[in-house]
């Protein structure tokens, strides 16, 4: 192996350093948001109605393509393309997040602490698109599935740093030293990303192609790959909303169920981005898509057949169940994502596209929940089930000749 081999591989694993650690800083606010606050609020005497307000935070996820084409329009060349925002974001997160640790979490503050929740997920949700962008731009062919299981993986570990890790040592670092933590490890980002040198792919701050929405819509395949990153991510959605109340109704404590499908099942989702960045390897992402939907087929079934078997719900079954779960869910993330990638990938506005992929795949994790609970209410947890049934068959339909 010469010298230039060499160069080339630690520039490459350099590359796949800073882009793992841009995907979990970018997942803290989630998990603070979404696990970690709603705690912390809770324990400081917080009404459930004021925190019930808080997922309203993960809004911003779901519009970030509306200012995506900014992000990719304007940059300053001198800094670099994608750094150009992604150094700035970056250093305000770790601004926003150093306000809520010293902010009191009381009744009087919850206010001001959403606004402050919201604008550091606005500020993640831009971070995301340039590092999407980013992840985009200097991937090859053979490193884009790879690029893909680091953002899920980065993603789930950052969640968890946020949520898990910021409600473990609140007992023993307090609120305030243990949300510090976190703007430590944004600051590590921050160094790291200073020291290293975005190459230049030939953009120009001056160029008269432009990032617009309305381009994406222009593309040839375009609704037929927003109708998959739609319908893609529904079933996990209903499978793991549906598992959490059917778990609580059989006797699991609140806790039982944050270990089972909160924490057992972000892990298994490591998992299961791992088998898929093998399997990846040697499969086209769709036969990998449709391994994980296989598994989602089986334990839907697996569902039903225990809707009539109630006794058998027990902690054994319920952690076979979301290992499962949680391994055909990060298959199918992954291999959903390698798939919007490579298409936004073949245009000219990688990170606007992507966006709207990715907006998409949030948006339809939301709509699956939601249903889900109220068909759950109205019906049955097996009408949640057979409905997830039908979405992947007509998603196995769809992409039957892939």
């Amino acid at each position: 192996m010469d010298d230039k081999t060499i160069s080339a591989d630690k520039q490459k694993n350099y590359f796949l350093f800073i882009i793992a650690q841009l995907y979990i800083i970018q997942g803290i606010p989630v998990g603070l948001a979404f696990d970690a606050y709603p705690i912390l609020l809770r324990d400081s005497g917080v009404s459930l109605a004021v925190i019930a307000m808080i997922p309203l935070a993960g809004l911003p996820w779901v519009v970030k393509f509306l200012w995506a084409p900014i992000v990719e329009n304007h940059w300053i060349d001198k800094i670099g393309y994608r750094k150009s925002w992604l150094l700035p974001m970056q250093c305000l997160l770790a601004i926003l997040i150093t306000i809520i640790a010293f902010t009191p979490f009381t009744s009087e503050t919850t206010t001001y602490l959403l606004l402050v929740i919201i604008l550091s997920c606005i500020v993640s949700a831009t971070l995301d698109i340039a590092t999407d962008g980013l992840a985009a731009d200097l991937s090859q062919n053979n490193t884009i599935s790879q690029i893909n299981s680091i953002q899920v993986m980065g993603n789930i570990t950052g969640m968890l740093i946020g949520g898990a890790g910021v409600t473990v040592c609140y007992d023993y670092l307090g609120k305030t030293y243990s949300i510090l933590l976190l703007v430590v490890i944004i600051f590590v980002s921050i160094l790291q990303l200073t020291i290293w040198t975005e190459p230049n792919l030939g953009h120009n701050s001056r160029s008269n192609s432009r990032a617009r929405i309305n381009n994406f819509f222009k593309r040839k395949n375009a609704y037929h790959m927003l109708l998959l990153a739609i319908m893609i991510p529904f079933a996990g959605s209903v499978i793991l909303t549906t598992t959490k109340f059917i778990s609580l109704d059989h006797g699991f404590s609140v806790s039982d169920v944050g270990i089972y499908t909160g924490i057992g099942g972000y892990l298994t989702m490591l998992l299961g981005c791992a088998i898929a960045a093998y399997l990846l390897k040697t499969k086209h992402p769709y036969q990998t898509l449709k391994f994980g939907f296989s598994l989602s087929f089986f334990l839907i079934l697996f569902w039903c057949l225990l809707y009539y078997m109630p006794d058998y719900i027990n902690p054994m079954t319920t952690t076979i169940m979301m290992t499962i779960l949680g391994i055909g869910i990060g298959t199918i993330n992954v291999s959903i994502y390698t798939i919007t990638m490579i298409f936004a990938k073949q245009g000219k506005q990688t990170a606007t596209d992507y966006a709207i992929f990715q907006s998409s795949l949030l948006f339809s994790e939301i709509i699956g929940s939601s249903i889900s609970m109220t068909i759950a209410d109205y019906f049955n947890y097996l009408i949640a089930f057979l409905l997830a049934l039908i979405s992947i068959i007509v998603i196995n339909l769809m992409i039957r000749n892939k």
